[in-house]
Parts: structure tokens; C-alpha cells; sequence
């Protein structure tokens, strides 16, 4: 099975979700930015290892690199292998003196014990696709070229009212929220407009 490997981009708060974060990967060429819905604690597990924090006192994913290394146990990857309904599944691959265990885990907790190990996050192309959201303008259009040229696209109805300003507004308030989903379906239909 084919796999792509991921960086940690960062955090940010999640318009989507009272009280949620979006945790926003992205692809080795930094091409795409994926982002993944966490809670709270998980957001501050990451954040407090991504801004190379000591906490007073140890977290729950502290504990768990703790309690590893004391058992010579050691995480070497995380492979992000499913993405089903807008949740994502993670398997945790630990290396024991003796053999690999596999583990199934919620991605958010997979990435906070990732930054505690150092150690690569996976996924792959069909994840990508699904759930990446294209950042390259030269990528996109090479992609698009004349693809759906002809196809009616039922959001192309929905905003065919709406002036290029009205819609470069949008697209603008978007990039600002960080919801590049959408940025980017306002940005296509810019493209639409302007033709």
C-alpha cells in the first residue's frame, strides 16, 4: 500500500465546533493542508509539545512516553489508514525488543504521542484526496486543465448571483477562519465567474 508522510503544520480554533480544534496536517511537498477535528485536551497536548512546553505536572500521553521508554517499548510510526463519515483512524506501530505491536488509536492521540517520539506520521493518497485541500494554485489548475469544464456544478447555481466581490469577500472571511475547504470552493467559483 502506497503511503504518504505528514508534517505537523500546528493548530487552530474550529469555527465548525464550539470547544474544538483543528489539528492541520499537510504532505511532505506541502501541497495539501489536511485538517482534523480534536477536543480541547488533545489541543493542548499538541500545542504544549509543539511549543516545547514542561507542563507542572505530566499529561496522559507524557505518561504513556514515559511508561514506554521504561519498558524499552518505542513508538516508530503512526499510520493514518482510514478516513470514514469525516473521522479519521489511526494505528500506533510500537517496536519492542522482541517484535511490533499494532495499536488502533484516535488520530488526535496518535499525533500528540508522535511529537512526544519523534517519529513519522503516514497516510495515504486516497486520505489525501478525500480530505486534503490543494494550497498550490499552479497544482490546482494543472489538475483541473479542462476537466468538468462542461459539468454543471450545483454550488456554481447556488452562488451564480453573487458579484466577484461578494464572492472574493467569502473566499476572504474563509482564509481568515482557516477553513480552506471552502476558501477553495470560493475560489473556483471565482475562476468560474471570471471566465
Amino acid at each position: 500500500m502506497e503511503r504518504i508522510k505528514l508534517k505537523i503544520l500546528g493548530l487552530s480554533y474550529s469555527m465548525a465546533q464550539t470547544g474544538a480544534y483543528a489539528l492541520i496536517l499537510t504532505d511532505e511537498a506541502d501541497l495539501h493542508r489536511i485538517p482534523i477535528i480534536i477536543g480541547m485536551p488533545e489541543a493542548q497536548s499538541i500545542a504544549i509539545q509543539l511549543e516545547k512546553l514542561q507542563p507542572q505536572r505530566p499529561l496522559t500521553h507524557d505518561l504513556i512516553k514515559s511508561l514506554t521508554d521504561s519498558l524499552s517499548v518505542t513508538l516508530k510510526e503512526v499510520f493514518i489508514y482510514r478516513l470514514d463519515a469525516g473521522i479519521f483512524y489511526s494505528e500506533l506501530y510500537f517496536e519492542t525488543p522482541s517484535n511490533t505491536i499494532k495499536i488502533d488509536s484516535r488520530t488526535s492521540d496518535a499525533i500528540a504521542l508522535a511529537l512526544r517520539f519523534g517519529c513519522p506520521v503516514y497516510t495515504t493518497p486516497e486520505i489525501i484526496e478525500k480530505a486534503g485541500i490543494l494550497v498550490s494554485q499552479e497544482v490546482r489548475e494543472q489538475q483541473q486543465g479542462e476537466i468538468h469544464n462542461s459539468v454543471i456544478n450545483v454550488e456554481e447555481n447556488q452562488y451564480k448571483d453573487y458579484t466577484v466581490q461578494e464572492l472574493t469577500k467569502l473566499m476572504e472571511e474563509a482564509i481568515q477562519r482557516e477553513d480552506y475547504e471552502t476558501a477553495s470552493k470560493y475560489r473556483d467559483l471565482l475562476k468560474t465567474k471570471k471566465k
